[in-house]
């Protein structure tokens, strides 16, 4: 019998995201949706984030980046792009290209999809 481990993941605190902002911490929780988009040629779950702009983006069952997600999290006048993994860099590179190139209309829109 073969067992994934990828279910497990989903429920434990890799949605989570802990943001130190102005020297205050908090923990955003991030378990909204997950809405499903392609990014670098592959599927990419998409959570959002009570505090409603932030969005982690974890790749999806089947994804050669896995396991790896990103984190858009309000900075300024934009967004700040992270990522963490060991997965197929040349997918995570490309997710991430993809990523950074996502005006604020278009997080907003991921964000709005998440709560469909």
């Amino acid at each position: 019998m073969k067992s994934s481990i990828w279910p497990k993941l989903l429920s434990i605190p890799i949605l989570l995201v802990t943001v130190n902002a102005l020297s205050q911490e908090a923990t955003l929780q991030c378990d909204i949706g997950p809405a499903t988009r392609e990014f670098g040629g592959y599927e990419w779950l998409i959570y959002s984030c009570s505090d409603n702009a932030t969005i982690v983006v974890v790749s999806a069952p089947g994804n050669p980046a896995m396991p790896f997600y990103f984190s858009l999290s309000p900075d300024g006048d934009g967004y700040r792009l992270l990522g963490e993994g060991t997965g197929d860099q040349s997918v995570t590179q490309a997710t991430s290209e993809s990523l950074a190139a996502l005006s604020i209309q278009d997080i907003a829109e991921l964000i709005e999809a998440t709560k469909k």
